[in-house]
């Protein structure tokens, strides 16, 4: 069965389960950029960007300590509003929040809750079907492991080399921290991307 873990807490810790029929895009869609052109066939193209990446969790809540002998419509309304409260801020508006999914442990998304999440409750039971529908509007993948480099710098000019392992340019956090008595006056920092041949 799937997981995913919003914030640090497990789908099932928050009263429900993602079911195995969710859908998970590979790639968004793309808004292409182009210009129809007199005279010339076809459109000029000037590429195209990826939209917000939508992701559609088909779910159960399934209260804890619960049976078809012993069925509790209160305890499966408990569930809901935990999870709804969970998603919204003080306000009540949707939030962000980190998704991480069980066959990817190693990366996350920025998502919060866009849409609706119509909610079958199953006569004689605890048990309610939904869909939870979230959208990352950044549709790249982090990871959820830093990298970091420490180096003493004790020279200038100085060169540090920081790889990425994604595959999207991604700008490094650099950090400078004057370990001596002395004050630093005058740096520059230049931060050059290797051309892609």
């Amino acid at each position: 069965m799937s997981s995913i873990i919003l914030d640090g807490i497990r789908d099932v810790d928050l009263g429900f389960r993602v079911l195995e029929e969710s859908q998970d895009p590979l790639i968004p869609s793309t808004r292409d950029q182009n210009m129809l052109i007199d005279g010339r066939h076809g459109s000029y193209d000037f590429g195209a960007v990826l939209d917000p990446k939508p992701f559609v969790f088909e779910c159960a809540f399934i209260p804890q300590g619960t049976s078809y002998e012993s069925p509790s419509a209160s305890e499966l309304q408990k569930c809901v509003r935990r999870l709804a409260e969970f998603m919204t801020d003080t306000y009540g508006r949707p939030r962000n929040m980190r998704l991480v999914r069980s066959w990817e442990p190693d990366k996350y998304y920025i998502v919060r809750y866009s849409g609706s999440a119509p909610l079958e409750r199953i006569a004689y039971s605890s048990i309610g079907l939904f869909t939870l529908p979230l959208v990352a509007f950044d549709p790249f993948a982090y990871s959820t492991q830093e990298r970091i480099i420490e180096t003493t710098v004790a020279e200038s000019p100085t060169t540090i080399v920081a790889e990425s392992d994604g595959n999207v340019r991604t700008q490094p956090v650099i950090v400078l921290t004057n370990q001596g008595s002395n004050t630093i006056t005058h740096f520059r920092i230049v931060n050059e991307y290797r051309l892609e041949g």
